[in-house]
């Protein structure tokens, strides 16, 4: 599979918020954009659950693929629970281990049927856990646990 020029721009595009509210929230000292960052942060789970349930549903059937499926109805709701009653530096460890448990499913559903957008996925998963320690950063930094 070989990805336009319009889904790689999107892409890379979805990591500008990461970064505009992370470095922004360490400039300002109110939790207004960690917040922001937090509800973009569980879109992005949300989105990533549903695409790969949708590529659970398209690609050859493989033996974990009931698994997998669970857990990108499992993400989403981990997020949202999270987003409601955890604390913000645990927001950020539970939102990191999702992007990257995503990453892996992801990896051992379509590396070899899509190996351009695993490469893809690579990319922008360590730049959205970037984003995530940038944000730690500011949370330690204003003990806004």
């Amino acid at each position: 599979m070989n990805l336009n020029k319009n889904i790689l721009s999107l892409s890379y595009l979805g990591l500008i918020p990461f970064y505009f509210f992370a470095i922004i929230s360490i400039f300002e000292d109110y939790n207004f954009f960690i917040d922001i960052f937090f509800l973009y942060s569980v879109i992005i789970i949300c989105f990533l659950s549903g695409s790969l349930w949708m590529k659970l549903m398209i690609l050859p059937k493989q033996k974990n693929n009931a698994f997998f499926r669970i857990l990108s109805v499992t993400f989403p709701l981990i997020a949202m629970i999270s987003e409601l009653f955890v604390s913000y530096s645990l927001k950020v460890i539970i939102y990191a281990l999702i992007y990257i448990l995503i990453y892996i499913c992801d990896k051992k559903t379509a590396a070899h049927s899509m190996p351009d957008y695993i490469r893809m996925r690579f990319f922008l998963t360590g730049n959205v856990i970037l984003t995530h320690l940038i944000l730690l950063y500011t949370i330690f930094t204003y003990g806004i646990f």
